[in-house]
């Protein structure tokens, strides 16, 4: 079913184009992921679908009694108000039921024997049931546990808004359109100010919304690839759809850009045959024939003709090159500790990273990812603990802050110093990558705000990169284009790389290791190191979770029947009591914990093998095989099961 159809939507401001001819259908489910590059139109088009602005041309349609709820980037709060009174704020009618029941039965009590209180009776009644279909009884109850989930203490939900930060605000207009229940959820950057454990929740909310449709604006490409169905591509020649996440918008983007290219270099071989023919020809017999073929070829350039695709002579300029490499050991930590009066940071990391390795440091901030950066690049020192870096290494530091520019110099002169020997043209391809189009680069970097001399300093950076570089947060103020293209150079690189980052996504391309710094889990100056990819730690950290919450439930359990009075029992003299027996094999027993979690983290690898496996023909199409490996599954995942019950009676006691 279409809940929302946007026809031929313009919009101008001034002399500024924004939107040219939109046209869009929302279905009822459709995740839409609404991406492009920066001044595309994105937030524009999302206001006039939410009724905020309107098309200068076009027309929105939103059919029969949809609702559409709407996250702006920028929220309109009362300032006066609590943190909860703002989000009750979506149930303002349910409320006002609440009141017109608490009036009704005010007027009852006042007609006890009269005429009229059969149909007071009838009135109250009646606005019971609506009360009761909205479910007013849980609204605190439900306000609290979005609240909490967003990262509200219950002293921050009864504090006034005007104390809250940007992002804390941000939340509240998040919270608001979540209980809101509507048809259709607008949401424009809905991942800023989220540390990873809210982004899961927000997830898995948005996902577990089957018939809610959305528009989502997000830069955050790893959310796009959980949440979204369908990807839609708003650049300035209009719109293009992809269907699935962000992941399958890349593959088919590509797919579309090579067809492009090839219908490219086909009509280039056309016109320059038909200019050869015009310019041979121009005078004697064949003159009007010629006259002929440059008016239709004139023509077909102006109506007909395709333009050029996006090349890639920017990416080639990026591809690394390392002068001299590092020796094979590149850095060792022993016992790296750092705390700032009481709070601690971190204590006692020790790892080691040998040449070509790919570290990232995630966190929930103020945890101390920026800090360890600033110790590896000896700008801080650290309170115990020893760093050794290997024989040759030269270490490179991208900061958003302090860059080393010089601000007399032209963005163009300034990323040029790095590589003299590199063509102009090459320079300005680079500079309008890290979005200095046009005459952008004869910009003074004096000039420039805090981001963009950000980009000019990543531009440096990865021109001419050291062996080990160290990456702080290295794509804020990159567009999702760019983001690609220095992720693809990076994954060129031969050098170990370092890199504190919130993009998932980013992280997940270009690690395969990441330290988790987890104060809050693991208390002050908790860390854990894990071997693999971003998406390995998720599932890691997802698992512990579940572990967790296992022996707490059992916990809780085992303390109410602790709690229970003993009741009278007799034992036999000739037979001692037993106790029921166990649900898994007695050598479990003896393991400890953490023993008991290799095993389980073993054996679902083992198990996640088998399943694609299944997938295999050969296999598929023999049944004695077939059956061999269903009777593998169904022992593993007995095992699996037994070792989770001995970890789960393990950390009860």
């Amino acid at each position: 079913m279409s809940l929302v159809s946007v026809k031929n939507v313009s919009k101008s401001y001034g002399l500024l184009h924004v939107l040219e001819n939109i046209t869009l259908d929302v279905q009822a489910g459709d995740r839409i992921g609404l991406i492009g590059p920066n001044g595309a139109g994105k937030s524009t088009l999302v206001k006039i679908i939410a009724g905020e602005e309107e098309p200068d041309h076009g027309t929105v349609a939103i059919s029969g009694d949809s609702t559409i709820s709407y996250a702006a980037q920028q929220p309109r709060l009362d300032l006066t108000q609590t943190v909860r009174q703002q989000v009750e704020v979506v149930f303002a009618h349910v409320r006002e039921i609440e009141h017109q029941m608490q009036l009704a039965a005010e007027a009852l009590a006042r007609k006890p024997q009269t005429a009229e209180h059969d149909a007071a009776l009838k009135h109250y009644d009646h606005l019971q049931h609506q009360f009761q279909h909205l479910e007013g009884w849980d609204i605190q109850r439900r306000v609290q546990m979005v609240l909490e989930q967003l990262g509200f203490t219950s002293d921050e939900m009864e504090q006034p808004v005007a104390k809250l930060s940007g992002g804390q605000k941000s939340r509240i207009n998040l919270a608001r359109m979540l209980l809101e229940g509507a048809d259709l959820l607008l949401l424009d950057e809905p991942t800023n100010h989220l540390d990873i454990s809210m982004l899961t929740w927000l997830e898995n909310t948005l996902t577990g919304l089957d018939d809610t449709a959305m528009i989502i604006v997000s830069h955050d490409r790893y959310f796009l690839d959980r949440v979204v169905n369908r990807i839609i591509d708003l650049r300035a020649a209009g719109i293009a759809e992809y269907t699935g996440n962000y992941s399958a918008y890349m593959t088919q983007r590509a797919e579309r850009l090579l067809t492009q290219q090839r219908a490219y270099a086909q009509q280039q071989v056309f016109i320059a045959k038909q200019e050869e023919y015009i310019r041979r020809f121009s005078a004697g017999q064949r003159a009007m024939q010629a006259r002929g073929r440059k008016t239709r070829l004139e023509r077909f350039k102006n109506e007909s003709a395709i333009d050029r695709p996006d090349g890639d002579s920017a990416r080639m300029i990026l591809n690394l090159e390392l002068e001299t490499p590092s020796g094979l050991h590149v850095l060792k930590l022993r016992d790296i500790s750092k705390a700032f009066g009481t709070k601690t940071l971190f204590q006692n990391i020790t790892l080691e990273l040998t040449r070509g390795d790919r570290l990232g440091i995630v966190g929930p901030n103020g945890s101390g990812k920026s800090t360890l950066l600033n110790i590896l690049a000896g700008q801080q020192k650290t309170d115990d603990g020893e760093i050794v870096w290997g024989h040759g290494t030269k270490v490179q530091y991208f900061q958003q802050e302090h860059q080393d520019l010089n601000p007399g110099n032209t963005v163009m002169d300034e990323i040029h110093s790095v590589k003299p020997v590199a063509p102009p043209q090459d320079i300005r391809e680079l500079a309008a990558l890290f979005l200095f189009p046009g005459d952008d680069i004869f910009k003074k970097v004096g000039t420039l705000s805090g981001g963009e001399k950000a980009r000019v300093a990543m531009a440096k950076m990865l021109l001419k990169p050291a062996n080990v570089i160290l990456m702080d947060e290295p794509t804020n103020h990159l567009d999702m284009n760019t983001c690609e293209i220095v992720e693809t150079a990076l994954d060129r690189y031969d050098g170990t790389l370092i890199v504190v980052s919130h993009d998932r996504y980013f992280l997940q391309n270009t690690c395969d290791r990441i330290l988790a710094l987890e104060p809050e889990t693991g208390g002050p100056g908790a860390w854990r190191l894990v071997e693999g990819s971003f998406d390995q730690y998720i599932q890691d950290r997802e698992k512990r979770a579940r572990y967790k919450a296992a022996a707490a439930k059992t916990v809780t359990v085992a303390s109410t029947r602790a709690a229970r009075p003993a009741r009278p029992h007799k034992v036999s003299s000739t037979r001692p009591a037993t106790t029921g027996k166990p649900k898994w094999p007695w050598y479990l027993e003896k393991l400890s914990a953490v023993e008991l979690e290799n095993i389980i983290h073993t054996k679902e690898q083992e198990l996640r093998q088998l399943e694609v496996q299944f997938c295999d023909p050969a296999i598929a199409a023999a049944p004695d095989k077939l059956k061999e490996h269903q009777l593998r599954y169904d022992k593993l995942q007995t095992q699996i099961a037994e070792a989770m019950s001995a970890w789960e009676n393990k950390a009860a006691r």
